[in-house]
């Protein structure tokens, strides 16, 4: 018989701050993105604005507005929970807004 691998997705639109390697400072929308899809937590994510960059002693400091597909836990299906999740990661340095826009709702794959 076939195992099914269960999921818990939650879409969320936020405001993040996040940190990008000084080096990609001339991509910050794709830096962003790669930042945000190395996080385990973080399936897709779509950068839809940029706002304020800074620069700190490793990187680049830039405010976004992005859409994200997140795979959660059941425990952490909640709004606050995922948040504090994303918090807790070295490379998001700020979550001043986040709000979820669809889901939880679980997908099995195959």
């Amino acid at each position: 018989m076939i195992e099914r691998d269960t999921v818990t997705e939650l879409i969320a639109e936020a405001r993040l701050r996040v940190d990008v390697p000084l080096e990609r400072g001339g991509e910050l929308a794709v830096a962003a993105q790669d930042v945000l899809e190395s996080l385990a937590i973080v399936r897709y994510a779509d950068v839809r604005e940029l706002g304020a960059v800074d620069a700190g002693d490793d990187g680049l400091s830039v405010a976004i507005d992005c859409r994200l597909t997140l795979h959660v836990d059941d425990a952490t299906a909640a709004a606050a929970a995922t948040r504090r999740a994303l918090r807790e990661t070295d490379r998001v340095l700020g979550v001043d807004r986040f709000e979820t826009v669809d889901g939880p709702y679980r997908i099995e794959r195959w």
